[in-house]
């Protein structure tokens, strides 16, 4: 596989840490005047990593993290724990939800040195990471006392967000690797508010520095003063390292912006020893399932393994691609960029372990399902192929030279954007797309901009239109607990619109109706009052939760997309094509257009090429049809309007 390290820096530009504890430490390369020379000089590379300490590494690690996980109900049961004031029985319900769902938090936080130094007040435990945490959880949990307003999720945990903030003052003052965890936590947590982007960005940049401040960039087994440092400290400084690299690189994406990690800048290995929770057992706690889901091995760390290889990926298409000086690159380099970033992925695919793949066309039933990671994993991969083709589909001058590049960077949009769909419905069936993380309603976003345009080119009854339907259907779900999602929702919406295309019968509810929808229990509204709707969420037995799922597949023998992996004869590829730069145009310029040569569907653009009404004959809000479907960085301020102004801040109790 075509993704590699770089190499080894050279005996002089040897980093050295400063040492002070195993939580914090400093970092200084050979500019610093701080710099040990005589330490770099006298450092033999991995001499202390030997191969014999390698080799015992994951059994010491497994051993031990199989006698925390026992030792963790003990202390509990004798009152060890600290919850910082918090009930222990609630704060043991936060902290499973969070080992629940961590395996889509990165693996951030890792669990044995966590809940044994928790007991013991050790470098691993803080109580703003703890804070960080109950934070995080809060809003996938039924108690309706963690939040300020019982009948909004999106206030859930407020008193644990103060909690931080009052911690955070005192934690600037020196790097900690807890607070490096703490900060990407809030991180995550903020930016799936959706009106928060600011506060994910500047937590995860602070945690960015302090990643570089304590060294973690640089693999602990290269520095000279490694022999200090266990079995465990190696683990959990890697573990936090590829953690912020993902982090990292997700909310690049996400935000449109430059990100601040790359791999060539670090010299640590995608190398994890602690496997005891590669086979652990996981349940669907923290998510809505069917009652027949019987658990599956968790799989979590060969998961985070191979998305940090996709995320190494990903930086290569952000960077030839979406970055500011990419926009000059000549038509040659792209295409050979192209080629060059789709075998990685292809290599990736191919190298994938048999337990990570799923086949979106086998009949089996939801017991052969994988964990919803692993759901992740397989979206974020097709992810990658849309943001890496569906600029050179866009591409006039392209299509006009490379007619047959740009028809083939379509094709593979257009399966990329199937496989989605077809991922979000089996994750659908297994689990609910209600509690999703934010990067499946991300890859479900990426997909509807395919699907969009090629519905304008087809009857109501074709396989897009349901595609599209199961999308929007997706953003309406998955908005409660991922706020962000409804600026996804009033792109496509918008788009949809703009093209004139209409449902048969009930249309998928829009970002309108998802608004008056019962936000205490995260259900459509049923005419019930909260009150009353809120009891079957009082048993902290999430997989019991009653669930609605997204719309059956039933066209898909009408009007297919593609066949066999080839389009559909009777699709018209170039007006779809010619679509994608029409609206580019249409950005720029909102007056009306001639219709691109070759264009025969008006239907795509309104009568005359002019932004058509809506169904009931009104034009849309002003400003409104401005809004690209950006795949980077589309949660731009520009919809900052949307949101309601920043609730009062909740105080946080006192003990």
């Amino acid at each position: 596989m075509n993704i590699t390290l770089p190499e080894e820096p050279h005996e002089s530009n040897a980093p050295v840490e400063t040492p002070a504890s195993v939580g914090s430490t400093t970092y200084h390369g050979p500019t610093s005047t701080l710099f040990n020379e005589a330490a770099s000089s006298n450092r033999q590379s991995r001499s202390y990593l030997t191969k014999e300490r390698e080799t015992w590494m994951p059994r010491i690690l497994v051993a031990a993290a199989a006698e925390q996980r026992q030792l963790e109900s003990i202390n509990l049961r004798a009152g060890k724990l600290d919850f910082d004031g918090v009930d222990p029985e609630l704060g043991m319900h936060l902290l499973n939800l969070h080992w629940n769902r961590q395996h889509h938090s990165f693996l951030i936080t890792y669990r044995p040195a966590f809940m044994r130094d928790m007991a013991c007040a050790g470098p691993y435990f803080s109580k703003i990471l703890l804070n960080a945490i109950f934070y995080g959880a809060s809003k996938f949990s039924p108690k309706l006392e963690l939040r300020k307003d019982p009948n909004d999720v999106r206030t859930a945990g407020w008193q644990f967000r103060n909690r931080v903030r009052d911690l955070l003052g005192q934690a600037l003052d020196h790097s900690e690797i807890t607070t490096i965890q703490a900060l990407l936590q809030m991180s995550n947590s903020l930016f799936a508010l959706g009106d928060e982007q600011s506060a994910a960005w500047v937590y995860a940049g602070t945690a960015f520095r302090m990643l570089v401040d304590v060294g973690l960039h640089v693999d602990a087994a290269m520095m000279p003063n490694m022999q200090r440092f266990s079995e465990e400290d190696l683990e959990i400084r890697r573990r936090v390292y590829w953690s912020a690299y993902v982090v990292d690189k997700m909310q690049s994406l996400y935000q449109g912006r430059p990100a601040s990690l790359r791999a060539i800048d670090g010299q640590v290995p995608i190398t994890f020893m602690d496997t005891y929770e590669e086979l652990e057992q996981w349940h669907p706690f923290a998510y809505a399932s069917g009652p027949s889901y019987p658990g599956s091995p968790s799989y979590s760390v060969s998961t985070f393994k191979q998305l940090c290889k996709l995320c190494m990926i990903l930086q290569q298409i952000l960077d030839r691609t979406y970055c500011e000086r990419a926009q000059n690159r000549s038509t040659q380099d792209l295409v050979q960029d192209l080629e060059h970033i789709e075998k990685q992925l292809q290599d990736w695919m191919a190298e994938l372990p048999e337990h990570l793949r799923i086949d979106t066309n086998s009949e089996s039933g939801i017991q052969q399902f994988p964990p919803p990671h692993v759901f992740s994993l397989q979206a974020m991969w097709n992810v990658l192929r849309v943001l890496l083709h569906r600029p050179l589909v866009a591409d006039g001058h392209l299509h006009m030279t490379l007619p047959s590049t740009s028809k083939s960077s379509f094709a593979t949009c257009t399966e990329a954007a199937i496989n989605i769909v077809r991922l979000v419905r089996l994750y659908d069936k297994a689990f609910s797309i209600r509690r999703a993380p934010y990067l499946i309603s991300y890859a479900t976003y990426v997909a509807a901009t395919i699907h969009v345009r090629i519905a304008a080119t087809r009857t109501s009854t074709s396989e897009a239109h349901e595609h599209l339907r199961t999308c929007l259907a997706v953003f309406n779900q998955n908005s409660a607990t991922n706020y962000a999602v409804k600026k996804a929702s009033i792109v496509i919406e918008n788009l949809r619109k703009r093209m004139g295309i209409t449902f048969d019968g009930p249309e998928s509810t829009s970002t309108a109706t998802s608004a008056t929808r019962d936000t205490v229990t995260d259900h459509p509204s049923t005419g019930t009052t909260p009150r009353s709707q809120s009891k079957v969420y009082m048993s902290d037995n999430m997989s019991g939760m009653a669930r609605s799922h997204l719309p059956n597949d039933t066209m898909t023998n009408n009007e297919p997309t593609m066949v066999a992996g080839q389009f559909d004869p009777d699709l018209d590829v170039d007006t779809i094509i010619h679509s994608f730069m029409h609206e580019q145009q249409l950005y720029n310029q909102p007056a009306s257009f001639t219709m691109p040569p070759g264009s025969t569907n008006s239907n795509i653009y309104g009568n005359n090429g002019t932004i058509p009404t809506t169904n009931q004959g009104q034009t849309f809000q002003p400003g409104l049809e401005s809004y690209d479907d950006a795949l980077f960085g589309f949660n731009a301020s520009a919809f900052d309007w949307f949101y309601p102004n920043n609730m009062a801040p909740f105080a946080y109790p006192q003990n």
